[in-house]
């Protein structure tokens, strides 16, 4: 009887551990999706910060800060569906941010106000949709609501 006592505890601390083990990496997931989107953040924040509105090279940057931001996202490998939920909406927003703002300074290059004006709404669109975004990944990510 009691080896049997001992067998169950040995099993029930080991999946205690396997469960801790487990949720030490969906917390490692939720930090390098959210280093990645706060990376863009403080980049984009650098750009504006140092460049003119009406500054076309500045756009290029905060484009190409898109697309790292993209690549950096599909780099990452995660096993948490939510999580990969979110890290395809952030792809799907930075692919988004990335081509409008290719297109709001070609139009702008190209003085095509109608193109330019569409370019800005695309933009505004795939920018607004972050914030919700981030919410609901932090959210997640400090509830402890892991799914396996």
């Amino acid at each position: 009887m009691l080896f049997s006592r001992k067998r169950a505890v040995i099993w029930l601390a080991a999946l205690g551990i396997a469960a801790v083990g487990c949720s030490q990496n969906k917390v490692a997931q939720c930090n390098q999706l959210i280093e990645v989107a706060n990376q863009a953040v403080t980049d984009v924040q650098a750009i504006t910060e140092n460049a003119s509105p009406d500054d076309p090279a500045a756009f290029l940057r905060i484009a190409d800060t898109a697309e790292q931001a993209r690549t950096n996202l599909e780099a990452i490998e995660l096993t948490d569906e939510q999580l990969q939920t979110y890290q395809e909406s952030f792809i799907a927003i930075y692919t988004s941010t990335s081509e409008s703002t290719r297109n709001l300074v070609e139009a702008v290059n190209a003085q095509d106000n109608q193109a330019a004006q569409q370019a800005y709404d695309a933009l505004q669109q795939a920018v607004s949709e972050e914030p919700e975004l981030v919410t609901e990944v932090n959210n997640y990510c400090s509830s402890g609501a892991f799914g396996n």
